[in-house]
């Protein structure tokens, strides 16, 4: 006897082992971000290089396991919400002055994308509804 599906939840359903890499991907990237924050904060000298790239590494993987799981990630608002997540630490290149408000920033962009209802987080611009 087979088991009954659901099409229209299963073609959203990631493998399970994706679920948990992005669960321990996403928890590590936040703990090491506010690290981050904090040693700019509290004006850390010099010793704050591990927690950056820690939270670049944790990073890049979660942007492995969404273009994984969608390539159309980059054309909903889940995705250009992430570009600009992505693109405001590198400001800081520029407007080094600016390291602790790039940072808020960035921390609050991730905080409400990943918070946003689905219906918003997968639309998309190109085709004008929701995509997955």
């Amino acid at each position: 006897m087979e088991a009954k599906t659901n099409n229209a939840t299963d073609r959203y359903r990631r493998p399970a082992w994706m679920r948990v890499l992005d669960i321990l991907l996403r928890t590590g990237h936040v703990g090491f971000a506010g690290i981050l924050l904090g040693g700019f904060i509290f004006e850390v000298p010099n010793d704050l290089h591990l927690w950056h790239y820690l939270t670049i590494f944790t990073g890049l993987g979660l942007l492995l396991l969404e273009l994984r799981h969608s390539l159309g990630w980059p054309h909903q608002v889940r995705g250009l919400v992430g570009i600009v997540h992505i693109g405001l630490p590198g400001l800081v290149h520029l407007f080094p002055a600016m390291v602790i408000p790039f940072t808020w920033m960035t921390l609050a962009t991730g905080g409400i994308v990943s918070h946003m209802p689905r219906k918003l987080r997968y639309w998309s611009i190109l085709n004008g509804r929701v995509v997955d």
